[in-house]
């Protein structure tokens, strides 16, 4: 009888042990939920709470500008920002990131080469800190160059840099017959259009004008709207490279262009003072263009190329081992906000790279150079049709072979075949892991 009751005596008290553990339980149970619920309703921080100084390095001299209005907007950081040389530039981030020695919080990476970092672990996983949502309504080609494989993303641009026909204004009403940008918009639909209609313009002004101003300009417009060259680490070679080449050949052929090389003087000339109707130009061009007092105002018409098409663009990423990454974080969200772009645009002309900026300036947004044209339309149409393609694969590289293949072949006289056979010589002895057949 004894034995019974000390073992009813075990089995109470086991019950009241278990039945305190699941009272204490239960009560931090209830403890982390109270606190989880705290944490998910408390006000997100004001730009006030943020403290700390934040080092930018670039190679573009308007990101001072960026830092000192995000400055004014966070009154108790100071930012610190860094030009260098672009020519400098990728060489001293490197030496700095490789020892870890005096890293910026954040650094800028140019469309040219972002291939080359977009990848590395050294570019914090800003997908982690909640940079999706940020990018959710952004021109899908600008948000893709800033993904990286695993599709997380890895930099952020605070801009699109879309490009469009800017034409002569005088020029076009002459030759053209009109200036109005949709009537020139649809002369203007297709390189064949651009092939019979430069012909005319070379013809009816003996050869004192020209449509473009090179034959490159194809090749500007075209070169992002084809299949990704590197597929499973063979080249493929998308049918309508030879389309691209046929149409700068018989530009050239036909003395529809006026032999001016992109960016050279005699093309800066062209631009300001005529002798050529049309350039293919980005949205950023603007600094070639000469404005003494207002002498560019309302020069300009801005017309839809045949393809939409960018070019150029820069990218902030964050330094995976910073201390500061919040703060990087926070800058990161500045400048990818509709506040810091709408400014931007009203400032530089630099064209967004939220769809929401496009909509909302799309019927009011003028620029100085394109007179009472709401240019943001045009943009907002190009811009959409343009791929959302990654940096990685060497594509922008492997797409300068192409063309320099393309250009020394017109220049020869010679044929696709050749352009193609050169073309293949200059990878195999680039990039010698990709498969050339």
């Amino acid at each position: 009888m004894k034995r019974f009751k000390l073992i009813n005596l075990f089995l109470i008290l086991a019950l009241l042990v278990g039945l305190l553990a699941a009272c204490s339980g239960n009560e931090k149970s209830s403890k982390d939920s109270d606190s989880k619920d705290n944490n998910a309703t408390s006000e997100p921080k004001s730009p006030e709470d943020f403290e700390g100084e934040l080092t930018i390095w670039t190679f573009f001299g308007d990101v001072e500008k960026m830092g000192q209005k995000f400055e004014e907007k966070y009154p108790n950081v100071t930012v610190k920002v860094s030009v260098f040389p672009g020519d400098q530039y990728q060489t001293k981030l490197m030496n700095a990131i490789n020892t870890k020695t005096d890293v910026p919080d954040i650094f800028d990476l140019e469309r040219g080469y972002i291939d080359k970092f977009i990848n590395q672990p050294f570019l914090a996983n800003m997908s982690e800190l909640g940079a999706d949502e940020l990018v959710e309504n952004y021109v899908p080609y600008v948000k893709e160059l800033g993904v990286a494989d695993d599709n997380t993303i890895r930099a952020i641009s605070d801009h699109s840099s879309p490009g469009a026909f800017w034409y002569h204004r005088d020029l076009a009403k002459e030759y053209l017959g009109t200036d109005d940008p949709e009537k020139v918009s649809e002369m203007v639909s297709s390189w064949d259009k651009i092939i019979e209609l430069g012909k005319k313009v070379e013809e009816e002004s003996n050869g004192d004008v020209h449509l473009i101003s090179h034959f490159g300009d194809v090749f500007n417009t075209e070169a992002f709207n084809q299949e990704m060259w590197v597929q499973e680490d063979k080249l493929v070679i998308d049918p309508k490279w030879e389309d691209i080449f046929n149409n700068m050949k018989a530009i050239r052929e036909e003395k529809v262009d006026a032999k001016l090389g992109y960016f050279s003087g005699g093309w800066g000339d062209a631009l300001n003072d005529g002798g050529v109707i049309l350039f293919a130009n980005p949205a950023w061009a603007g600094f070639m263009v000469g404005n003494e007092n207002g002498e560019a105002e309302g020069k300009y018409g801005l017309a839809k190329t045949p393809s939409g098409y960018y070019q150029g663009g820069t990218y902030r990423s964050i330094y995976n081992e910073s201390d500061n990454k919040e703060l990087a974080y926070e800058f990161v969200k500045f400048i990818a906000s509709e506040e810091w772009q709408q400014y931007n645009l009203e400032e530089t002309g630099n064209m967004p790279g939220l769809l929401s900026i496009y909509e909302k300036n799309m019927d009011s947004f003028t620029h100085p150079f394109f007179g009472d044209q709401k240019i943001l339309k045009t943009y907002h149409d190009l811009v959409k049709e343009i791929p959302a393609q990654k940096a990685t694969g060497n594509n922008q590289a492997i797409s300068t072979l192409w063309y320099d293949a393309a250009a020394e072949a017109i220049d020869s006289g010679e044929d696709y075949e050749q352009a193609l056979k050169d073309f293949k010589a200059s990878v195999k002895n680039g990039y010698p892991k990709i498969n050339v057949e």
